[in-house]
């Protein structure tokens, strides 16, 4: 579904929706006050729907939710679309990821509508959002029957309004790293239940994220994949992943005219080619890109799983990418990691590892899409990225060569 269609039904039915079941939970512990006290948590779900990245910012926190609550079963719930990006951290058995189908507002109905039957099946007794004020996944924690709700609550700030149902409430600090909102989540559990607002306090916990090595025939297998693209390529080739989707917010992107740039300069370099990776329009991407000099320059979009993709980054030198999932999951291997950043700010959102550079110009304006305005912005000319230098970019990319 797009975006803008989404943020609609968001509003016009998830408002009364989140309204109704407030009613309804006020009337239910009139009678039954137990429903608003805690109880240990023996099964588990993250809900985090939207963000390819996220999953993998959520990863310390799904560790530690094993050694908090080692008796617990733990689950995790995503979009369809997205389910890789939970597989290939391998935290979370397969089996447990549950997962919605957003290709269309009527799948997305009886999707849904499905997995909150399997939830009642397993018995989810704890659900954690880790969205930003959707709506859609507060009303989902209410029908799932958890009797811990825990999520972000926008207490006197300009969030959205998502019902007063949840059981735990947590604030959501935008000037943290979004991997330590995600813990203050998790330790809203094991305070004292009567804080508030939660979290009043401060954990010595660093997030991390795995490091995953290809095998051998994985890496020979997607080299094997580019030469047949461009039988040019050499195992000794130097590598540089261009990624020009912005994936959700296209407002995030690096003009198309610079990647073609910055193209044609790297192109220039000995032996070294560019592949361009992504998924639906970065195909039109592609084909501009490609221009500036098609005999070094190698189309994978559209032709590639997140293994595959992960594979790549494994044998490849340098990726450059706007702020999107490929950032995130590139942090998983060694390659460099070269970040644009505007709308939103790497201090709440950058790739975790030390191999990152996020290019940011920290504008007066910049960040401006945060959960507090629905990730919505009135900007129809990003600056904040448009005028990240290509000699920049450049410079790092050859260093890293």
């Amino acid at each position: 579904m797009d975006v803008e269609y989404i943020r609609k039904i968001d509003k016009w039915l998830g408002i009364p929706m989140c309204t109704l079941l407030t009613i309804l939970y006020a009337i239910r512990t009139l009678f039954k006050p137990s429903l608003r006290k805690p109880i240990h948590p023996k099964n588990i779900l993250f809900v985090e729907l939207s963000e390819m990245g996220s999953a993998i910012l959520a990863y310390s926190v799904l560790q530690k939710t094993k050694e908090l609550f080692p008796d617990s079963n733990i689950y995790f719930l995503i979009f369809e679309e997205n389910k890789e990006s939970v597989y290939i951290t391998e935290v979370i058995p397969r089996e447990n990821v549950l997962t919605i189908d957003c290709s269309n507002f009527s799948r997305f109905v009886f999707s849904t509508l499905s997995v909150l039957k399997t939830m009642h099946k397993i018995s989810i007794d704890t659900y954690i959002d880790m969205e930003l004020f959707s709506r859609a996944t507060s009303i989902i924690s209410y029908l799932s029957g958890a009797h811990n709700r825990v999520g972000y609550y926008k207490f006197h700030m300009e969030g959205l309004y998502r019902g007063n149902f949840l059981t735990h409430r947590v604030t959501y600090n935008p000037h943290q790293h979004i991997s330590y909102n995600f813990y203050n989540l998790l330790y809203s559990l094991v305070v004292p239940f009567d804080e508030y607002p939660k979290l009043k306090r401060h954990f010595d916990n660093i997030p991390t994220v795995p490091r995953i090595t290809s095998p051998d025939e994985a890496k020979n297998a997607i080299l094997s994949k580019l030469k047949a693209e461009n039988p040019s390529i050499k195992n000794t080739s130097k590598l540089v992943v261009f990624n020009p989707n912005a994936g959700i917010l296209p407002i995030r992107a690096w003009p198309i005219e610079k990647y073609t740039e910055l193209a044609k300069r790297i192109t220039e370099l000995e032996n070294t080619f560019i592949v361009i990776m992504g998924v639906h329009e970065a195909a039109k991407d592609a084909k501009i890109i490609q221009q500036a000099n098609p005999n070094r320059i190698v189309d994978l979009t559209n032709k590639t799983t997140l293994k595959e993709i992960i594979d790549l980054f494994n044998i490849s030198d340098v990726l450059v990418t706007n702020d999107s999932g490929p950032a995130h999951f590139a942090s998983l291997t060694p390659i460099t990691n070269i970040v644009f950043f505007g709308p939103e700010t790497p201090k709440l959102y950058g790739p975790l590892g030390e191999n990152c550079h996020s290019l940011y110009t920290d504008f007066g304006c910049s960040p401006c899409v945060s959960a507090f305005n629905h990730r919505k912005t009135t900007c129809k000319d990003n600056q904040c990225v448009k005028v990240i230098p290509v000699e920049t970019v450049y410079d790092l990319v050859v260093k890293n060569l």
